[in-house]
């Protein structure tokens, strides 16, 4: 289900469970935040900040918490059960209703994660360096369910069209692969651009590949590049100064 404000995780998952990425569009704020950036540290006027966020509050059913994350692009996991002031770190979960999680990107990868039985939820913002240092692996460590009975949507992102990175990049993940075939599935994430040393890395498939590692095969989504749709997403690599999508997910009482 794809609205004007709302990208729908489209997942097999029990009904209660509520996960969604913004748009762009829709909000009030004005270029190069246009429109409904939802962001208050990017330079966006806070009070149109504050508008967007209660345009997007009531898109949805009331009441509901909200628990915000300051991402430092880390491996931190927070373990919430009711609202509270904003924390540090790059994943967030929970087992309490009506509870929004919220991590906000602009062409990091979030990964929305829920137990298939409608008990956990959590989200995770997952930019390379939080692909590797191992965001994905410790938020599912710390769920209670077991990765079989986990689902996983991969939100929009940057593609592997326009995700240029460096050798060591590519280099990191490489050593970290710990058999010769997740070497050579680890290679295939990365391809060579047109600049000499130079990769095109493909987080979607990187994350699919750690997913399916820790036993999750109920993985959906990655259809989308944040860079190239640049109606309907904000993007840092393709703007520089704009706006951050929220990707939010919770348990509907």
């Amino acid at each position: 289900m794809t609205l004007k404000q709302q990208i729908f995780a489209d997942w097999d998952v029990s009904p209660n469970i509520v996960a969604f990425t913004t748009t762009r569009l829709g909000g009030v704020s004005e270029l190069p935040f246009a429109s409904f950036n939802l962001a208050t540290h990017v330079g966006d006027d806070a009070h149109r900040v504050a508008s967007n966020r209660a345009l997007l509050k009531e898109l949805l059913p009331q009441p509901l918490e909200w628990q915000w994350l300051d991402q430092v692009h880390g491996d931190d996991v927070a373990m919430v059960n009711k609202a509270g002031p904003t924390l540090i770190a790059d994943a967030m979960l929970t087992t309490s209703e009506n509870l929004v999680c919220c991590v906000q990107t602009a062409d990091c990868l979030p990964l929305f994660i829920a137990a298939v039985d409608g008990t956990e939820v959590a989200v995770i913002h997952a930019g390379w360096k939080g692909l590797a240092s191992g965001v994905i692996e410790n938020t599912i460590s710390r769920m209670s369910s077991s990765p079989s009975s986990l689902a996983v949507y991969l939100g929009p992102a940057i593609g592997p069209c326009h995700f240029e990175v460096g050798g060591q990049v590519r280099d990191c993940f490489l050593a970290a692969a710990e058999s010769p075939s997740l070497v050579l599935a680890t290679q295939a994430c990365f391809v060579c651009s047109k600049n000499p040393g130079k990769f095109m890395a493909d987080l979607y498939a990187i994350a699919r590949l750690k997913l399916s590692a820790l036993g999750i095969d109920k993985i959906s989504g990655g259809d989308f590049c944040t860079h190239c749709d640049d109606d309907k997403f904000f993007s840092y690599r393709r703007d520089g100064v704009t706006g951050r999508m929220l990707n939010a997910i919770y348990i509907e009482a």
